[in-house]
């Protein structure tokens, strides 16, 4: 649940920068910045899918975490998001989903760990995530 929070949350940054760019802008700085991020957003969409999948497997973690085959899913989970472009860019260190997996609140952990995500609240990531 945490990994599928943390995707939503990565997801939602990009939809928001998107939609930024729509309203009209007469500074050119602040131009560029959203071209620029339209551009990282077309060239993360694979990841974007990639995200779902691993969200979707963090679901069963926890499910599993306590038990050696949860250690050797959230390995492999590990493995997955952090060598994601997106993760690389927007956090601080690597992510664990095992440590995740026991948080009371996943989510607030995550967004220690990626600064990004602070300021989308987690209603906001899950209903952004459901327009995807």
């Amino acid at each position: 649940m945490v990994k599928r929070i943390v995707m939503i949350v990565l997801l939602s940054f990009v939809i928001i920068a998107v939609y930024g760019n729509l309203s009209p802008q007469g500074n050119m700085e602040t131009t560029f910045s959203n071209i620029q991020t339209s551009m990282a957003t077309i060239a993360y969409a694979g990841e974007l899918n990639e995200i779902r999948t691993i969200t979707d497997e963090f679901m069963v973690l926890m499910t599993i975490r306590g038990t050696d085959e949860g250690r050797l899913l959230a390995l492999e989970l590990d493995e997955k998001i952090n060598n994601l472009q997106l993760v690389k860019m927007s956090c601080n260190q690597k992510i664990s989903t095992l440590e995740l997996a026991f948080e009371r609140n996943p989510y607030e952990k995550i967004q220690q760990i990626c600064p990004a995500l602070e300021k989308i609240s987690l209603s906001k990531a899950v209903e952004l995530f459901r327009l995807i």
